[in-house]
């Protein structure tokens, strides 16, 4: 197979983000402007591996007529042949990423996900392993390495070994989380080292940064997480400014709207603590709520959905409803105290 994009050009990825990008929420970003393709949670490939039904259920949807990438974690070359072969009764999916950047200290710790980027030879044999097996478009999510960035050609050169159909490289290693700058140098060195397309990954956080990191880096596309959930009409916008069209700008009113349709998602999931799954949104969102992060107190410290959705409404409705919804967090805002930095310049 070959990568469904080229080299040029300027594809678009929704990122996969555990317990956020369900089938439910896919579809809810693609009334909002799809991107080109979404991948989902990934499989635990594991000895007692079973696909689990919420995340197989996203792999099998099309939301907004686009397709979706399975991704599996594991290390063990047996497993995942095995639930490739399970994978194989699914004839709708067509593509499969292996990850190789997860940065939760509970994967790597398994030598999974980023804790592989210390085994170039086991990425080496897994990505071999698995490019033989599978006949659909294969890929790699990987970062810069695991603790430093300095092996980064070695372990590349390891997955490309592989023979992948395309690169997606998030320019953190896998110990910085979401702090410090990204190394948007390292991508650029990836591309002039790949004979397939290279994907940018990390602080993607508005249509004009999109076009920066592609023009810095000569990637083939961008892939978004923690801001596509912030903003869900960044793919349009990047689409609509490669374009050197004007991007589109939603107001406040239209983000309650996006909070509106996310609530009833999680109510008819039936989860046990819908307010709570509610705050994994709108930690994300509220970094461009206001700037002085009001709304990110009052939202954290409220009990309950009534009270959480009346500081929606405080923020969102009335008299600031028709102000604009930027495209790029406020400085110094921050959704994650614990995994991304509070530095003014980093805009988290």
């Amino acid at each position: 197979m070959s990568a469904p994009f080229g080299k040029t050009g300027l594809a678009t990825f929704l990122a996969p983000m555990q317990d956020i990008t369900d089938a439910d929420f896919m579809e809810i970003i693609a009334r909002r402007g799809p991107p080109d393709f979404y991948v989902a949670e990934y499989f635990r490939i594991h000895e007692f591996f079973e696909f689990e039904p919420r995340v197989l259920r996203a792999v099998l949807s099309r939301p907004g007529g686009r397709p979706v990438c399975a991704q599996f974690i594991g290390g063990d070359e047996a497993h995942i042949l095995r639930a490739l072969r399970e994978l194989s009764k699914y004839p709708q999916i067509t593509s499969l990423d292996l990850n190789l950047g997860c940065p939760a200290p509970k994967i790597y710790r398994k030598n999974v996900g980023g804790g592989l980027l210390r085994s170039p030879e086991k990425i080496r044999a897994l990505a071999r392993a698995i490019r033989e097996n599978w006949g659909g478009v294969f890929s790699v999510k990987m970062r810069l390495g695991f603790d430093s960035s300095d092996a980064f050609e070695g372990l590349f050169s390891a997955v490309l070994d592989g023979g992948p159909d395309f690169v997606t490289v998030h320019a953190r290693t896998v110990k910085q989380l979401y702090r410090g700058a990204c190394d948007y140098s390292k991508i650029a060195l990836a591309v002039k080292m790949s004979p397939v397309p290279v994907v940018a990954n990390g602080d993607i956080w508005s249509a004009h940064k999109a076009l920066e990191v592609a023009r810095q880096t000569k990637c083939a596309g961008v892939m978004v997480g923690r801001h596509a959930v912030r903003n869900p009409w960044i793919f349009r916008q990047i689409s609509e400014a490669a374009r050197s069209e004007t991007p589109y700008s939603p107001t406040l009113g239209e983000v309650r709207g996006y909070v509106g349709d996310i609530l009833r998602s999680v109510l008819a999931s039936s989860a046990r603590y819908p307010d709570s799954r509610m705050k994994k949104y709108l930690n994300f969102i509220g970094a461009s709520v206001d700037p002085d992060g009001a709304f990110l107190r009052e939202m954290r410290i409220s009990r309950g959905v009534p009270e959480l959705m009346r500081v929606c409404d405080k923020y969102m409705l009335g008299g600031r409803a028709r102000l604009t919804f930027p495209q790029e967090p406020y400085a110094g805002v921050c959704p994650r105290p614990n995994h991304e930095d509070r530095c003014q310049d980093t805009k988290k």
